[in-house]
């Protein structure tokens, strides 16, 4: 049937949906056994627009899926009527298999909007006039690649001009905007302007290639949308009933062709839950989702509110920090589940004392029975995951990074680690040619070739090639005045071996300028990667304090020792799998019996820029209630530390049975110790949903008593001391020994605290 005929037939909106509709058969009735009365209620919603409020672990998926099986069965749709759309790949696999064990045909579209966009555009996007079907898709490798061309042909440096930092900004730019006109980027300055003609060479070579990126997969479906009404139509006459999952993460332009393709019969499904919109960094705008029923009039909103996956005390716990957000939609959670064992909340003392404490719990956990592969350790910022990897790797516990790579991997630190291991040892190509173009330094792959090549005819490594003035004369130009550098820096560095390893370390940043270099590089992950310096810093620093004599060497090997990944047979430690270990953003959508969430400390989490907008104001003119008032009577601050709020909420509700929480009072970060409170987030949890237990107890029965001998300051309880920071206070407690050794100071005007005594040096006054 043509786009006329649809048209033909259609009428006024909504027309095919009236008029008596089949009963029931028995068949679809079974669809629904088994859902509760606000899942049936969802499942079976006749038509018209829907918001299905779905709270963590409520079973929305099997709602999607028997709402789609239903219409089918009930004869609302035809198979091909019914368009799904959720986020990821895996969610719409899932999806899909479950629909088709329901159904006994094929035929609804069930995809990502990047795949359902592409698929209509492989149709249509020969109405444009400048594609046709058989484009090809670029990924984000091909993009960076097209893109260092692009940069190098328009004059300026790939090093200054990151492709993969450009390529960003051209993406953030697409999705948060909708189709642009040629030049049409904001801002003055240098940089725009090289964005701009970047940009717009970039747009004209994917014309001449015939190809799309990602994001173009989505602008141009609403191009033609925007541009050619019969074809929107045709689609929008299609699709009788649209499903959109996870709706709170939608951006500006998934909204728009939402809208498109509903626009027809009006019938409209959005599942999702502003308490989980944490990806405004992505793009998304959770008013999308606070606005749909100011957006579509008359929708009916069903929530779903029992939790199939948490403890009593878990939920409760999570209500209770949720309901002090402003931009949220009110529900109840509740679970016909145990009420479960309490949060336990743990103060320690650094982010050492904070990782060992992680791993004994872990143990004391496999004491009871409970599988490696059902632990997961989450965290807000990525460098904490050193110290938490080093614990478990010298208890050996297997673990696994999910979304991420492992500290010792990261690029940053592999690039420093290779520094330090070519100044201790020459002999180590394999580093040398890491750092050959770290910082980038011009020496391309023919000239390391030549470099290689006449360091291997005289059997001498290549750094030997590097110093050579011999060798350097087979190189030409910028190559050769490059590799003498690179000779005269590693010369001046030559001893460093005989440095403590913070001391080495710090040499090499500065020799190089690394931070400066990360600064300047324009890559999206610049500041995470300095953190994460800043981490390797803080381990050199850590290691020279307890090994005063093992310098630049003892530190490489402590560092091969622990980043060596060593197979581990899981069955010998009563598991079927690792520690999962994971930034929180990437623990949404999973779950597991017990749940630890690391770094719980202001300016950590929440972040230190969230806090910066925390004055109430939702950044855009209105007083961030949302759309239907009835969010919360608190004061959850702006919409940074909103969203790291809801943040938390996520992490919260990963946890089936038990929940730990811990923070350090000091912490190694951008190569100080500082001195932390913990998250505000904490004392938003209910009293009665925390352990009881006596912190200073526990701390004595896990620490022992105090050994005196083991310190360089004789200190005794009741001692005066003065704190470089806290000021004179009196000693009340002390426990443990050498580096775990610790004092309670009582301080006038700051309270009680506990300090690791290696790192406060006090100051003994007297009694």
């Amino acid at each position: 049937m043509s786009p006329l005929d649809w048209m033909d037939i259609q009428g006024t909106q909504g027309s095919l949906d009236s008029g008596p509709k089949p009963a029931l058969d028995r068949e679809a009735e079974d669809l629904l056994e088994g859902l509760n009365p606000p899942q049936r209620e969802a499942a079976s919603h006749p038509g018209g627009p829907l918001l299905i409020l779905a709270g963590a672990g409520s079973g929305k998926t099997r709602v999607i899926t028997r709402r789609i099986a239903w219409l089918v069965r009930t004869g609302r749709a035809a198979p091909h009527e019914v368009l799904a759309i959720t986020f990821t790949n895996k969610a719409a696999r899932e999806m899909r298999e479950r629909v088709e064990r329901l159904l006994p045909v094929q035929g609804p579209w069930i995809g990502t909007f990047h795949a359902i966009s592409a698929r209509i555009l492989r149709r249509e996007i020969g109405a444009l006039g400048t594609y046709t079907g058989e484009f090809s898709i670029y990924d984000t490798a091909d993009r960076n690649q097209l893109l260092k061309r692009l940069i190098k042909d328009l004059g300026y440096d790939p090093a200054r001009f990151r492709p993969s930092a450009v390529g960003a900004c051209i993406s953030d730019g697409k999705n948060r905007g909708a189709v642009r006109q040629r030049g049409g980027e904001g801002g003055e300055g240098m940089e725009h302007e090289v964005l701009r003609r970047v940009r717009d060479a970039y747009d004209e070579a994917l014309l001449r290639a015939n190809a799309l990126d990602f994001d173009d997969l989505l602008l141009k479906t609403l191009e033609v949308f925007q541009r050619f009404a019969g074809v929107r139509d045709a689609y929008a006459h299609r699709f009788r009933h649209v499903l959109v999952d996870e709706y709170q993460d939608t951006n500006r332009v998934q909204y728009e062709l939402v809208r498109h393709i509903s626009s027809v019969h009006g019938n409209l499904d959005v599942c999702g839950d502003p308490d989980q919109s944490i990806y405004t960094w992505r793009g998304a705008d959770i008013h999308n989702i606070l606005d749909f029923e100011r957006d579509f009039p008359g929708a009916r909103v069903v929530k779903l509110e029992q939790n199939y996956r948490s403890s009593g005390v878990i939920l409760e716990a999570a209500q209770a920090v949720i309901r002090n957000n402003r931009q949220r939609k009110e529900k109840e959670l509740w679970t016909e589940a145990a009420r479960g064992p309490a949060i336990r909340v743990f103060e320690c003392g650094d982010e050492n004392d904070e990782a060992e404490r992680i791993v004994a719990e872990i143990r004391a956990l496999q004491a009871e029975g409970i599988r490696l592969d059902r632990i997961a350790i989450f965290y807000r910022v990525n460098f904490l995951q050193r110290a938490l990897e080093r614990a478990l790797r010298l208890s050996a516990l297997p673990y696994q990074i999910a979304g991420g790579v492992e500290f010792y991997a990261r690029r940053e630190i592999k690039d420093l680690v290779s520094y330090l291991q070519v100044l201790s040892n020459p002999a180590n190509d394999v580093a040398m040619v890491r750092i050959v173009n770290v910082p980038a330094r011009g020496i391309g792959e023919r000239s390391l070739e030549l470099l290689a090549d006449w360091a291997k005819e005289r059997g001498v490594p290549l750094s030997s090639a590097i110093r050579s003035q011999e060798a350097r004369a087979l190189v030409r130009g910028r190559a050769r005045s490059s590799a003498e550098a690179l000779a005269q820096l590693l010369e001046r560095l030559e001893h460093a071996p005989r440095l403590p390893a913070a001391e080495a370390l710090d040499q090499v940043i500065d020799a190089i300028d690394y931070f400066g270099w990360l600064a300047s590089s324009g890559d999206p992950e610049a500041e995470s990667r300095a953190e994460n310096v800043e981490e390797l810093r803080a381990n050199a620093a850590t290691f020279d304090r307890q090994n005063p004599e093992g310098l630049l060497r003892g530190f490489l090997e402590d560092v091969a020792l622990v980043s060596e990944v060593d197979s581990i047979d899981a069955a010998e430690e009563g598991a079927t799998g690792p520690v999962t270990l994971m930034t929180l953003h990437a623990a949404k959508g999973l779950e597991f019996p017990v749940v630890f969430i690391a770094g719980m400390e202001e300016e950590l989490f929440p972040h230190a820029r969230a806090l910066m907008d925390a004055d109430g104001s939702d950044g855009d003119g209105n007083d961030g209630d949302g759309s239907d008032g009835d969010g919360s009577d608190g004061d959850g601050g702006g919409p940074g530390l909103e969203e790291e709020r809801r943040l938390f909420y996520v992490g919260l509700t990963r946890a089936m049975d038990r929940l730990h929480l811990s923070w350090a009072r000091t912490r190694m970060h951008f190569g100080e110790t500082s001195w932390r409170e913990g998250s505000r987030f904490l004392d938003e949890l209910p009293p009665a949903c925390l352990d009881a237990e006596d912190p200073e107890e526990d701390e004595a029965e896990s620490l022992g008593s105090f050994d005196a001998k083991s310190v360089s300051v004789a200190l005794a309880e009741g001692d005066i001391v003065r704190h470089s920071h806290f000021g004179t206070g009196r000693i009340e407690r002390l426990v443990g020994a050498g580096p775990n050794a610790r004092a309670t100071v009582a301080f006038p005007g700051h309270g009680a605290k506990i300090l690791l005594l290696s790192y406060a040096n006090l100051v003994k006054l007297g009694r």
